[in-house]
């Protein structure tokens, strides 16, 4: 037992560490991401990606909401990592809540996202930060931002 939890934490910690390295390396900070609005397609490409991803989650369908994350992620988190952060970190987004898009900014072939979920009455506030490669976008990064309302972007 004692192993396992020793296990567990290593296991978390790595991945904090590789969801930090990855988001520092791919992703675009509020301030970078001021540069351009994203048009209308871009908002409903990112929008429907988002989406996705959250509905498989809402079907345990852990392959196919891992396969909407970008290959840079995938090439460091496996599915049962990807998993586990999930069910220890967003268990939320697994719960069908309701969905607001908020603010969506670009710069070159990266997008910053800012999502609102409800689910069971409380509100996540939340960051995605994605990338385009080639023709296939990914989600990098998602991490938890203030309310909308101190939010400036």
């Amino acid at each position: 037992m004692k192993y396992q939890r020793i296990r567990s934490a290593r296991l978390k910690t790595t991945v904090l560490i590789i969801l930090i390295a990855l988001s520092t390396q791919s992703s675009l900070t509020p301030a970078q991401a001021k540069e351009v609005r994203c048009n209308q397609n871009q908002k409903s490409i990112v929008k429907k990606h988002i989406t996705k991803q959250i509905t498989a989650l809402a079907n345990s369908d852990w392959e196919r909401a891992y396969s909407y994350s970008a290959k840079s992620f995938q090439g460091s988190i496996t599915v049962d990592q990807f998993k586990e952060i999930i069910e220890s970190g967003y268990l939320f987004l697994t719960e069908n809540g309701s969905l607001t898009f908020g603010a969506c900014r670009n710069s070159k072939n990266a997008f910053y996202q800012l999502l609102t979920v409800d689910s069971m009455g409380d509100k996540y506030e939340l960051a995605y930060n994605l990338t385009l490669v080639g023709k296939r976008l990914g989600i990098v990064a998602v991490s938890g931002v203030k309310p909308p309302s101190e939010v400036a972007i």
